[in-house]
């Protein structure tokens, strides 16, 4: 009974010993026929791209922006293109020598057709440009082609040039259509949408239909690939053409491509993964230097606007910082050389509201202030005291003089002073309960409350000591009441001998004023001597010094409403720029804003001024209008050619914001944009003409925008460069993309032999 047990029990596991080997012999020749095998695109698959749009005119003659030009880009091929994977700009229809702008001749290739499998040919590129010439369907092309003569020549086409300008290329992407179709068009149709059903196209998408569910307010329409003509994987894409945002948010699941700028979706999908990438575009300051002629403001206001906080206040993670109008990593910052800001302001007539009272006001002592506050007042300065001989006066001034009751600094001081020599810093003593210090009516700002010292300098180049007799009436602020402490005279004359004669006069007329007081029928008799007299000299002194109280309460009340902290003329007008920004864009009003915060940390007043693209021609002309415009620089194809931005040509126009003429920029500009170079070549230009405008601050390029393409990620083999030519250029993706992919197996050298070889490598490894 138990040997029986033991026999079936041997069965079972031979059995599932064979079992075990033959799956492992499976996986093993599994593993080794598929060893070397490729996963490979196969054609086949949907894709379905959102947009935020109207139904677009599908007219590839007219001027073509963002998603019309997208869409157009879908359809219709020109004779240049940008290649994603080459990141540059090749040659699509045609090949053409561009080595003179002069005189371009291109040559059509070989087998490329349109869409219903009629070659393209040299007469469809003739009649399609020579239509944008003749019309005003399209007035950029047309301006372009203005001074052209396009030829056929056998079998090619040549357009020549009466001036060399690397901008004329743009002509190159204008898209290609039909003769046939042109044929039929009137003259006065050109402008109008082109039927959406039996068109001819050329690029990789045909359309198939167009339809509206109005349920949903989508406008669908549907394009099949060229499948016998171009060698592609994905067989149509479906454009969701959506009227509003809460349209796309209700049906955002059956998209696998959109555009996400404004972060509408954002990671709402999981399946979609963000794609960033940027465009030869961005915001810049421009400053007008014809307005703002001292470089070292320019300095200043540039250096003032950190870029990475405005990206912060903007919207980080949709903008990117821009150093120069190149695009490059080299920064045209410049280290600000002079330092003290109200200097540069001074230059410029433009001084604060304290140096203002200063200059105008003879009791001022903000210079005083200034020099205490650096520590230089127990700096005495030798005085030369006058020696007055009273004996030749037979007067004496010992019964009139008594020492100062608060200054101890300089100890000589007695209530009437006689000097030859100004610039005396007095240092009174004071004590805690003292609030405030007046100087006759003058409040001393370098006193603090509770200060046991106060300071003040008798100078003639402030204003605080003039020729003759000085008095000086000293009041200190107890407990809210204004009390006088003491009352000082300095006679003051530069030349000695004057001084002498002048003491002796003042001294007599003490012992005079005295002997007065004294015999008061003596004063009495002076008095009526002179009343007559002395009334007419009152009278007039009188009026006059109305007519000053007004004049100086009138200057004093216009001094008080000013703002300490900003910078005004002898006019009493405060220093202030106007910033021009277009108003299309509400990132350009949040910059504009920011650019004003920024330059009020050093006290500089802006004035925000919108402006629409249309107006803003007509608006700027006028040069001197202006300090500041705040706007999009877009450098298409070309992003090396800054021509238009900074040639002095440009000045009469409205391009050139900063009105900078320098012949040494003009010489590089116009060497970029008179043709073709080398990569190394543009790169030393480049930088000759960064240098130039580094030192001369007239420009700050801020940002630009990161733009979000959500790519499904079941889409295999998506190819999208961190920065595209332009926004259409994105229809490149579709080159290398695919939905669908197979095994394909090497069959070569899967022999048993080889099988073993296979073996022993992966034992081994």
């Amino acid at each position: 009974m138990i040997y029986n047990k033991i026999i079936k029990l041997k069965k079972y596991l031979f059995l599932i010993s064979i079992v075990f080997f033959v799956l492992t012999l499976t996986h093993l020749v599994y593993t080794y026929i598929y060893d070397d095998s490729k996963l490979v695109p196969i054609k086949g698959g949907t894709v379905s791209e959102g947009l935020i749009w109207w139904l677009p005119s599908l007219n590839p003659l007219v001027p073509l922006s963002w998603n019309n030009k997208y869409i157009i880009n879908l359809l219709y091929r020109s004779l240049l293109k940008f290649d994603l994977k080459e990141n540059k700009i090749v040659w699509d229809l045609a090949t053409c020598d561009i080595s003179n702008l002069l005189y371009v001749e291109c040559f059509i290739k070989d087998n490329i057709k349109w869409s219903n499998w009629e070659p393209i040919t040299t007469d469809d590129v003739i009649a399609t440009y020579n239509v944008l010439k003749n019309s005003w369907v399209n007035k950029v092309v047309a301006s372009l082609l203005a001074e052209t003569e396009i030829t056929k020549n056998n079998n090619s086409i040549v357009f020549k040039n009466t001036k060399k300008d690397i901008n004329f290329l743009n002509i190159f992407f204008q898209p290609i259509v039909p003769k046939a179709t042109l044929d039929t068009l009137w003259q006065d149709t050109l402008l109008w949408n082109f039927p959406t059903s039996g068109q001819i196209y050329s690029w990789v998408f045909k359309i198939s239909n167009i339809t509206s569910d109005l349920t949903i307010w989508i406008t669908k329409i549907f394009l099949d690939s060229n499948e016998q003509i171009y060698n592609w994987n994905i067989s149509k894409l479906i454009l969701n053409i959506f009227p509003n945002t809460n349209s796309l948010l209700q049906n955002k699941e059956t998209v696998n491509i959109f555009e996400d700028d404004d972060n509408i979706i954002g990671n709402s999908i999981p399946r979609l993964k963000n794609n960033k990438y940027t465009l030869p575009q961005f915001v810049s300051l421009f400053i007008n230097q014809n307005n703002v002629s001292d470089i070292n403001l320019r300095n200043y206001i540039l250096e003032k606007i950190n870029t990475e906080n405005l990206i912060k206040v903007l919207w980080e993670g949709k903008y990117k910082t821009v150093n120069n109008p190149y695009l490059t990593e080299k920064s045209i910052d410049n280290e600000i050389k002079d330092k003290n800001f109200e200097k540069i302001m001074w230059n410029l007539w433009y001084i604060k509201k304290s140096k203002i009272i200063e200059k105008k006001l003879p009791e001022t002592t903000s210079k005083v202030d200034e020099k205490v506050n650096t520590g230089t007042t127990n700096t005495i300065v030798t005085q030369e005291v006058a020696k007055v001989d009273l004996n030749t006066t037979n007067l004496t001034i010992d019964k009139f003089q008594k020492d100062s009751s608060y200054i101890s600094s300089p100890a000589y001081v007695d209530k009437y002073n006689f000097i030859t020599k100004d610039d005396i810093l007095l240092e009174w003593n004071a004590w805690a309960n003292v609030t405030e210090v007046y100087v006759n009516d003058y409040k001393l700002a370098n006193y603090k409350s509770w200060s046991d010292k106060f300071y003040y300098r008798l100078a003639e180049k402030y204003w605080t000591i003039k020729w003759g007799v000085n008095s000086y009436k000293i009041y200190f602020v107890e407990n809210w009441n204004k009390n006088l402490k003491e009352e000082l005279t300095f006679i003051f004359y530069r030349d000695k001998s004057v001084l002498d004669t002048e003491t002796s006069k003042f001294i007599r007329s003490l012992h005079e004023a005295e002997q007065k007081v004294v015999n008061p029928e003596v004063k009495k008799a002076e008095e009526a001597k002179n009343a007559q007299e002395a009334k007419k000299i009152a009278d007039a002194k009188k009026l006059e010094d109305a007519k000053k109280v007004q004049e100086t309460k009138k200057e004093l009340e216009s001094l008080n409403n000013l703002n300490e902290k900003y910078f005004y003329n002898d006019k009493l007008e405060k220093f202030t720029l106007d910033l021009y920004y277009l108003s299309t864009e509400k990132e350009l009003e949040t910059t504009a804003q920011f650019i004003k915060d920024s330059l009020l940390e050093i006290w500089i007043d802006v004035q925000l001024l919108p402006i629409s693209i249309t107006d803003l021609r007509e608006t700027l002309s006028e040069k001197d209008s202006y300090d500041m415009v705040l706007t999009w620089v877009n450098l298409w194809y070309f992003d090396y050619n800054i021509f238009p931005y900074f040639h002095s040509s440009q000045v009469k126009s409205w391009y050139n914001f900063s009105n900078i003429k320098k012949t040494s920029l003009d010489i590089l500009l116009e060497d970029l944009k008179s043709g073709i170079k080398s990569p190394e070549e543009m790169n030393k230009i480049k930088e000759k003409v960064l240098d130039i405008l580094k030192a001369e601050q007239i420009v700050k390029t801020l940002y630009t925008p990161e733009i979000n393409l959500l790519i499904d990620k079941n889409i295999k083999n998506v190819v999208v460069p961190g920065k595209l030519a332009n926004n259409s250029a994105r229809k490149e993706i579709f080159n290398t993309m695919y939905i669908k992919e197979e095994k394909i197996i090497n069959f070569k050298n899967k022999w048993i032999v080889d099988f073993f070889n296979f073996l022993l490598k992966k034992l081994n490894g």
